[in-house]
């Protein structure tokens, strides 16, 4: 399984070995001798370099900043040799005498600086955002530190700690970026004040770094294995990780590597912190192999993952930062079941593996790390079992297993004590948290033909949300219409401005266009609804969630199972019409209803003129060759892309003048990736035959617009 994820780290905190000689062994300490001594008592790097016991020294020339008795700003040279552990430091020759306020005690850092600065009793200087590579040690100057006497003696303490990113595998790194999942500052203007003679660091917020880089001046070749991997050192404030790290990783080709973890990380002052070896897999994401698996999906990029097993919809969504959402987990009964009736669809990769299963699979080998082995958002967008999953008492026939009202497995159902099927949605969410869950509302919140017909499968549904609820915390909600806050990106969203996801439609009521004001009148009252049910016959599928994404200038469109069925008898039940007034033109869009008759109207397609058209076909009717003609009609060079074709659609296709050939795909997972901020993108057809996603076609870039 390609997990780019980080299992990874392993942190041991080490208290760096001490490099210190006492005051009795310095040159001049307690004798007397005029000027100013400075002794290395703490173990990181001076300048240049750690020993193997990491312990450091002083180099000759060294720089400090010294406060004599003033506020003023001095520059002195460490007198001494390299590898000295303690020594005189001089003034620089031409440097003026201090002529500031006048402070208690001397005060000094290392390395000088001419911004750096004493108030009253506090020190203040600038931690840099970019730190030079070394080999087994930092940059010069990269690791602060500060003292404070009273006499001529200047003991030397860290201000920082080290976090040491330990790479290995075929690559050449060009510079590796490490920010906290949490916003923390870790570079900029810092505050130091003495406490019993201990440093203690405090990061300013006004201008302050949220990442700290290491810059390669030429590429790095990282180790072969675990046991030779190369190690990048930060040098960091001291800092609590709450919400764990993110590393980035740029070879000399371009190509990235990503890798972080949600548990929190502490790094303290004068002490390493040392993750466990990761292989550094780089790749570019649009640097795909026909024949190879698809590269991973990257900070920065939207991935849109059209998944098939055969039993209907699971459009997997990776959001521009990690955020990620789920549209649909399809569980409709098995095809190769005899007495099913048959959709003509096999399952995928075969029916050993139920669909809710192939959806699970997926997902784990895409997720991005920042999931955290969790779904943020699922939205199920309307109640029917190729999207929700399949109740049936004969679960055994299918090998699908059932769970106890404590999630428990057993072997015999009992809806009416809580236990749930697990097949479609409950088989996903029982193995994959969800944190948020959305659908159209409630059942009867405009009672459809499916209300009375499937009480099974609307009591596992309940029943699965009551113990999602208990067991993982599932907050459910209706989408909201019209908002553009409720489905949001959760971890950078300040880098992405240029992307919403927006609530169009749900349950009926359907956006006006303007703010968030919604139609709650096109259809009938949930109360008139109910009361006719036979009578209105509403298909459950009018009342599909709807939603549009934006990234940049790359639109998309997701309209559920909307239709216009029966419209001459009552128009409201033309979903699609009102819908087409407050939605424009897209790059891609999910066909409505699997793209069966009676849905994706002249009036829509007239309005999105999609340029890519994903079906997610799960039937022998999918899709139908006079919806496949307003297709082409609204937008002649429209790219289709079906998940799977039956034998027996392809006649009346070729009879229509259209010649499936002609389709970019008839077969696999779709996925639509697009590139950084939105403005060009890539569609991949990926095989669905096995666990490997090995790339089959690869079609683009295609420009938004």
């Amino acid at each position: 399984m390609n997990r780019k994820l980080l299992y990874f780290i392993c942190f041991a905190a080490i208290v760096l070995g001490s490099a210190a000689c006492s005051r009795e062994d310095t040159p001049g300490a307690g004798s007397g001798q005029e000027g100013l001594y400075a002794i290395i008592s703490e173990g990181l790097d001076s300048k240049v370099y750690m020993d193997a016991d990491r312990k450091v020294y002083w180099n000759a020339g060294d720089k400090v900043s010294v406060f004599n008795g003033s506020t003023a700003n001095e520059e002195y040279a460490f007198a001494g040799q390299d590898g000295d552990k303690s020594g005189k430091i001089e003034k620089v020759a031409g440097t003026a005498a201090g002529t500031g306020s006048p402070a208690e005690g001397v005060r000094a850092v290392y390395p000088y600086g001419e911004d750096v600065t004493l108030s009253g009793e506090t020190l203040s200087l600038t931690l840099p955002a970019q730190q030079a590579f070394g080999s087994g040690t930092f940059a010069p100057g990269a690791s602060p530190m500060a003292a404070y006497s009273t006499d001529n003696n200047l003991s030397f303490k860290n201000l920082c700690g080290l976090l040491i990113v330990r790479l290995y595998g075929p690559s050449s790194i060009s510079s590796i970026t490490l920010k906290g999942n949490g916003g923390e500052f870790l570079a900029g203007r810092a505050q130091v004040t003495f406490k019993d003679g201990i440093p203690e660091c405090k990061m300013l917020a006004e201008g302050a770094a949220k990442e700290i880089t290491i810059q390669c001046d030429s590429p790095v070749t990282t180790g072969a294995d675990e046991s030779g991997a190369t190690e990048f050192i930060f040098v960091l404030p001291p800092v609590s990780f709450s919400r764990g790290i993110s590393i980035s990783a740029i070879d000399n080709q371009g190509r990235s590597y990503e890798a972080g973890t949600g548990g929190a990380v502490e790094v303290r002052r004068s002490a390493i912190s040392r993750m466990a070896p990761l292989r550094a897999n780089l790749s570019n994401p649009v640097q795909a192999e026909k024949g190879s698996p698809l590269p991973a999906w990257k900070q920065g990029y939207l991935d849109i993952h059209s998944i098939n097993g055969g039993r209907g919809e699971a459009f997997y969504y990776i959001l521009p930062d990690g955020t990620t959402m789920l549209v649909d987990a399809a569980g409709g009964n098995d095809f190769e079941i005899e007495g099913e009736g048959g959709s003509g669809i096999y399952s995928r990769p075969s029916r050993q593996y139920s669909s809710g299963n192939v959806i699970v699979r997926y997902i784990q080998h895409f997720a991005p790390w920042q999931a955290g082995g969790k779904i943020d958002y699922f939205m199920l967008s309307h109640y029917h079992s190729d999207h929700m999953g399949s109740y049936t008492k004969y679960f055994s026939n299918y090998g699908w297993k059932v769970v106890d009202s404590n999630g428990t497995i057993t072997p015999a159902i009992n809806l009416n004590a809580g236990g749930f099927l697990l097949n479609g949605l409950p088989e996903v969410g029982y193995y994959l948290p969800i944190v948020k869950l959305i659908d159209r509302g409630e059942w009867n919140d405009r009672a459809s033909n499916v209300w009375e017909s499937a009480p099974g499968r609307r009591q596992n549904y309940y029943n699965f949300i009551d113990w999602t609820t208990r067991a993982n915390g599932t907050v459910r909600e209706k989408l909201a219409i019209g908002h553009t806050d409720q489905i949001v990106l959760k971890h950078d969203a300040a880098l992405y401005p240029g992307f919403q996801i927006r609530g169009i439609a749900a349950g009926g009521d359907i956006w006006t266009g303007s703010g968030t004001s919604v139609n709650t009148t096109y259809l009938p009252t949930a109360e008139q609804c109910l009361a006719n049910i036979d009578t209105y016959d509403i298909n459950e599928n009018i009342l599909s969630c709807v939603f549009t994404l934006k990234y940049g200038k790359f639109d998309w469109f997701s309209g559920g199972d909307i239709q216009y069925n029966g419209y001459t008898t009552y128009s409201w039940k033309d979903i699609e019409k009102p819908i087409s007034k407050v939605v424009g033109k897209v790059e891609a869009m999910k066909a409505n209803h699997h793209s069966t008759k009676s849905t994706n109207s002249t009036t829509l397609l007239s309005v999105l003129k999609p340029d890519c058209y994903i079906v997610g076909v799960w039937t022998e009717n999918q899709p139908n060759p006079a919806t496949m003609k307003r297709v082409y009609t609204a937008n002649k060079n429209v790219k289709i892309f079906a998940t799977n074709l039956a034998d027996s659609i392809v006649s009346e296709l070729k009879a229509a003048g259209i010649d499936p050939a002609t389709f970019s795909a008839t077969s696999g997972h779709i996925v639509l990736r697009v590139l950084p901020g939105g403005g060009s993108y890539y569609v991949y057809v990926l095989d669905d035959s096995d666990f490997n996603y090995r790339v089959k076609d690869i079609y683009g870039p295609f420009t938004a617009s």
